[in-house]
């Protein structure tokens, strides 16, 4: 998983990718992207700096590192305005359809050349006739629209503008030590009253106070994404390090992730987990896993 870090110059960016790294970054070095590990409860992030934001014409590539991230870091200078800067990075993000705000619908439209529109998933307020006729109107005859969630006709002439990339994103309030207490206390009550976004405080003085784990645990919520464990058939050993997929997935989708082998030559699979009436249970390829399982696959 990839998490990048976006900021404008001064905003604490590199001291805060060291605090999470624990890596040095050499001179000049913010001038391009640079890779860090975040090790945490056995996840491993990888951590990106980026260059500053300097002006909307010069953000380009930061915006595509944005797009193709798991989740964002957004750094503000406590020291300067910081509605200001929060704002002015919402709206770069928004001007390049990324955004914080988990929708409420995810539309997919998929161009074909024949088979008229197919629509797979829900609509609100509106008839798979309502559908047609929008597309339509974009000269869109042959499309299957996948929908995740509910969406409505205003979802849908989204999409084919080019949908939206939802990012899980936190704010990281920087410099607080430069501030008194009253005065930051205010401005953080404020801020998190502001945006829906959860606000941390840091310093680089203090990195072991940086709430490592909160940040960790609510990106990680906020894709969606479990750890399993998985049990070795001959040693009897479970293995430290998880297998971190998608909430909802099922036996053989961890049996293809560890190996094509495992999943071409799939038998059965044991599963340990509080959850069950007894354990190991035995279980086929299509048993649902939930977070904390422990799996031993047979084949």
């Amino acid at each position: 998983m990839q998490l990048v870090i976006l900021g404008f110059p001064g905003s604490g960016k590199t001291s805060l990718f060291r605090c999470l790294t624990g890596k040095e970054e050499p001179p000049g070095a913010s001038r391009k992207p640079a890779p860090g590990i975040l090790a945490w409860n056995g996840v491993y992030f990888q951590v990106v700096d980026t260059p500053p934001i300097l002006s909307e014409s010069s953000s380009g590539k930061l915006m595509a590192l944005a797009r193709n991230a798991d989740a964002l870091i957004l750094t503000i200078d406590s020291t300067m305005d910081v509605y200001l800067q929060l704002d002015s990075l919402l709206k770069l993000l928004d001007d390049n359809r990324i955004t914080v705000e988990k929708p409420k619908a995810i539309v997919e439209i998929e161009k074909r050349a024949t088979g008229g529109v197919t629509i797979i998933g829900d609509l609100i307020n509106a008839t798979t006739q309502d559908v047609i006729s929008l597309l339509r109107e974009y000269n869109i005859y042959h499309a299957i629209v996948r929908i995740q969630g509910k969406a409505t006709l205003d979802d849908i002439e989204d999409a084919i503008f080019g949908s939206y990339a939802y990012k899980p994103a936190v704010v990281m309030l920087t410099k607080v030590d430069l501030l008194d207490g009253n005065t930051l206390k205010s401005m953080a009550e404020k801020l998190m009253e502001s945006t829906s976004l959860p606000v941390h405080l840091f310093t680089s003085t203090q990195c072991s106070s940086l709430r490592v784990e909160e940040i960790a645990s609510y990106i990680f919520k906020e894709l969606d994404l479990i750890k399993v464990y998985t049990r070795n058939p001959k040693t009897g050993e479970v293995e430290k390090r998880p297998i971190v997929i998608k909430r909802g997935a099922k036996v053989i989708d961890v049996a293809r992730k560890i190996h094509s082998d495992l999943y071409k030559n799939f038998k059965y699979a044991r599963i340990w987990s509080p959850r069950l009436v007894f354990s190991p249970q035995k279980v086929g390829r299509d048993f649902q896993l939930e977070d904390g399982d422990i799996i031993e696959i047979v084949a």
